[in-house]
């Protein structure tokens, strides 16, 4: 190898002289990477996970108006409080009752954006042009429950059996959350085949009746509770009207229980209310935010804090309570819209006039006693029915009874059931003649009549405020030569039938002996509906039938 190459060789492969800048510019780029990494840290955080480029400024925040009632609306603005500042989102959460909310979005003026109703029934019965859509299905929830005395509430096996209870205390399940939820514990027991349907229809006419009594304000979970203290009996509330009311010096005396079969609970979805397209965009993206920061271990708290429970139903450990519910399964939505509105027309104050056949083969036998045996039987129970509220007299009928060519008489005029004349109420003035009918029985049944002369009082007395009805008991066909051919009534009841004053006839057939098509062809004339009982089991069925009974 020659000299220079060796020398060459050695030249190259020598390190570069280093500039005496060179380790304090190293120093210099560290420090700037550090800062910028602890500055990205620091944004991260304040941001929640999101790099300074994602961040979005929050200019103008969109104003969302939320309503709910008291029950939740503490829960809902801690919730608000915690939503992230970057969904640039302004909640305002107004307090409002849930009947005011309903009529506000049904009449469409000055609707919050979001609602969050106690419960998505109340939120498909709104008629409005826009009917609100579900947007968040559930926030939270509270079961119903029995409440009464400590030591006094009763062990009771199904909610038709505390709907069925003397002295329950129930609300307007049209108005208050706590009646909703009782009923539809109840509707659900029918639909899983644990109750009777007409033993419910039968509850819930009483129940209905009752509440038409009532001429002022509606009454609250808390004026229930304050008298279930104050005299005793049991209400029937959701778990978070008995836990705030728990708080005050009467609630602590009062204890909760449930039915055996478990419960049904208020749900508290998020109805969309805003108008417009790009208004309820930002509505429902609201409804979201709003429903992740109550999906949080804090929004479970300050759901406990008000005495409800999260979504699930569960319960945080240091909350009160009835423990663990066994939730029943939802009825169908057919069934509930179907029984809501047989509340709203049972409710309505009902009057009639009790037309009972007297004629001789009412002495027949069924079985071990008479058809009027029988007949009585059923009416004593079927008037027990009926509360206060409601105006019923009667009459009796066979060829001839009335004297002359009058086939009918009356016994008791129409009068409310707790009228009292002579020292006797008109509910018992109606028992005693009911269980006088055997003496009066014979002759044959004059049975047309009677049934024009019927339905014409009634008509002549017409009260606007309640239903009008005749309840016709008969077991046989017209046997009077001397009456009205059935054409002949026929065409009087359609002459003389008036939608502005509808009176309606229920025909009850008593044994397989009725003339049941006959009967038929009468309640169709009027808009009424026709029964034949084969036993006195089926009689009050058709009492509450009578009471829901409309002229078309």
């Amino acid at each position: 190898m020659s000299g220079r190459r060796a020398a060459d060789r050695q030249r190259h492969s020598r390190l570069p002289r280093k500039s005496p800048f060179f380790w304090p510019r190293i120093m210099m780029i560290i420090g700037v990477l550090v800062a910028i990494a602890v500055a990205a840290a620091a944004v991260l955080w304040i941001t929640g996970s999101k790099s300074p480029l994602a961040a979005k400024p929050c200019d103008v925040p969109a104003e969302v108006r939320v309503g709910a009632d008291a029950t939740i609306a503490p829960a809902l603005e801690s919730a608000a409080a915690r939503v992230p500042a970057e969904a640039c989102i302004k909640y305002t959460v107004e307090t409002r009752t849930q009947p005011e909310l309903a009529a506000i979005v049904t009449a469409g003026k000055d609707a919050p954006d979001l609602w969050v109703s106690d419960s998505a029934v109340r939120v498909q019965r709104v008629v409005a042009a826009a009917p609100p859509e579900i947007t968040v299905p559930s926030l939270a929830s509270t079961p119903g429950v029995i409440v009464g005395r400590q030591g006094e509430v009763p062990g009771f096996a199904t909610w038709i059996s505390a709907l069925q209870a003397p002295g329950v205390r129930f609300s307007d399940p049209l108005v208050t959350g706590s009646g909703e939820v009782a009923l539809l514990g109840a509707l659900s027991e029918v639909e899983a085949g644990r109750a009777e349907a007409k033993t419910l229809q039968a509850a819930t006419v009483q129940l209905a009746q009752s509440e038409s009594r009532r001429t002022g304000e509606k009454l609250t979970d808390d004026k229930q509770l304050e008298a279930v203290a104050a005299g005793g009996g049991f209400a029937i509330v959701t778990e978070q009207a008995w836990l705030s009311f728990a708080q005050t010096a009467a609630g602590a005396k009062l204890s909760a229980s449930m039915p055996h079969t478990g419960s049904v609970s208020l749900d508290y979805p998020v109805a969309l209310t805003a108008t417009g397209k790009a208004r309820g965009t930002a509505a429902a993206d609201a409804a979201k935010a709003l429903a992740a920061a109550m999906a949080t271990e804090d929004g479970a708290k300050a759901l406990a804090d008000s005495g409800l429970r999260p979504v699930d139903g569960s319960r945080t450990p240091d909350q009160k309570g009835v423990g663990s519910v066994a939730a029943l399964k939802p009825a169908s939505a057919e069934t509930v819209q179907r029984t809501l509105k047989g509340w709203s027309l049972q409710a309505i104050p009902f009057r009639s006039l009790v037309v009972m056949d007297v004629s001789g083969s009412m002495n027949f036998q069924a079985g071990g006693q008479t058809r009027m045996q029988l007949t009585q039987q059923a009416a004593i129970a079927g008037s027990k029915l009926f509360p206060n509220t409601a105006a019923l007299g009667m009459w009796a009928f066979s060829i001839g009874l009335g004297g002359g060519s009058q086939d009918y008489v009356e016994l008791d005029p129409i009068r409310r059931m707790d009228q009292v004349v002579d020292g006797v109420t008109q509910r018992d003035r109606l028992v005693a003649d009911i269980s006088g009918l055997d003496q009066r029985a014979g002759g044959a049944t004059g049975l047309y009549d009677t049934t024009l002369a019927a339905y014409r009082t009634v008509k002549a007395n017409y009260d606007a405020r309640a239903v009008n009805s005749v309840i016709l008991f008969t077991d046989g066909a017209n046997e009077d030569p001397d009456s009205l051919s059935l054409e002949e009534l026929l065409e009087a009841l359609e002459r003389e039938r008036d939608p502005a004053k509808p009176v309606v006839i229920v025909s009850i057939g008593i044994t397989e002996d009725a003339d049941a098509e006959t009967l038929r062809k009468i309640s169709e004339a009027t808009g009424g509906t026709s029964y034949v009982a084969r036993n006195p089991q089926d009689i009050p069925s058709v009492f509450v039938d009578a009471l829901q009974a409309r002229a078309q």
